[in-house]
């Protein structure tokens, strides 16, 4: 997902550190490793978190005024984190990590690592997500799908029906959940994963993000400005119209009608239409962006050398 990218991008960045952004977009926060940031978490309009490579993450409990570096004894990438409430977090991270907090991050405590067989090659984690305080799933390569339901004491595989990379999980409810991958990949179940049915996207490319609104409704992103969206729980997906071929990794909405989406090339789309139609926003950066996390307020994004924009509405 990631590229090198020009030193115009880095030129074109330090432009806008500590300045408006045009308008909305503010350049909050910088990672002073200047290492790439791979997503923002919000809870709340006080309690985030962002994480990155390197074993990266930094929390607020003030909004976002200021971040606070959290040590979860890892030098890994982290993927992916997810928190239930406050205190009761998880993260995933390359070579396969699954780490837990159970006081908002001041500690965090590998519950459990993928072990494959050498013949297996590259593996590792992308994606986690819990339906309630007992049930989790885990995504990633080679089609794996890791569920717990006794609070990631235990994981088991479910069978996936696939060998493709899964990027992204998540669940409307605990019966009712998508996972998203390589090769247009859409996974869908109504069973809490006992049975995962494959949906047609008619895509071939990578799909990185699935974003879901009630129970029917869900809206996936990916490579050369792909957007999918479905109304009938993925009996039928459409492709979207926009004006990008930037590869699109990212997908939020704060209500039915307000979404954004951020890619590569420091592209940021914007919907007010419920996805019908994007725009994009100038964000002031060339720089590929990971992450995003949106609330009624703000909208946070974060990307490649430690960018973190903000949007105030």
């Amino acid at each position: 997902m990631k590229r090198i990218f020009q030193p115009l991008t880095v030129m074109v960045f330090c432009m806008f550190i500590g300045t408006t952004v045009q308008a909305q977009w503010v350049v909050a926060f910088q990672d002073q490793t200047k290492k790439d940031l791979n997503g923002v978490l919000f809870l709340d309009e006080r309690f985030g978190w962002i994480i990155g490579d390197g074993g990266i993450i930094h929390s607020t409990m003030d909004g976002g005024g200021e971040w606070l570096p959290q040590n979860p004894q890892l030098q890994a990438n982290i993927k992916d984190i997810y928190f239930r409430n406050r205190e009761d977090g998880w993260l995933v991270a390359s070579g396969g990590h699954v780490l837990h907090t159970e006081d908002g991050g001041e500690s965090w405590v590998l519950v459990f690592k993928l072990t494959v067989s050498p013949s297996e090659g590259k593996h590792g984690l992308n994606s986690i997500v819990f339906a309630n305080k007992k049930k989790g799933w885990v995504v990633g390569t080679g089609g794996r799908i890791l569920n717990t339901e006794d609070g990631g004491q235990t994981w088991r595989e479910q069978e996936s029906g696939t060998t493709e990379e899964l990027v992204h999980v998540r669940f409307a409810n605990d019966k009712r959940g998508w996972v998203v991958g390589g090769k247009g990949t859409i996974l869908f179940t109504d069973d809490g994963g006992r049975t995962w049915e494959h949906q047609n996207s008619s895509f071939t490319g990578y799909l990185y993000q699935i974003d879901i609104r009630g129970k029917d409704k869900a809206w996936a992103v990916g490579d050369k400005g792909a957007i999918l969206r479905t109304s009938d729980a993925g009996s039928t997906w459409e492709r979207v119209a926009v004006d990008t071929g930037q590869n699109l990794l990212r997908i939020g909405f704060v209500n039915n009608n307000n979404g954004w989406i951020v890619g590569w090339g420091g592209t940021i789309l914007r919907s007010n239409d419920a996805g019908k139609t994007w725009v994009e926003q100038e964000s002031g950066t060339r720089v590929n962006l990971y992450g995003l996390a949106v609330s009624k307020r703000e909208v946070w994004v974060v990307g490649e050398e430690g960018v973190v924009l903000k949007y105030v509405n």
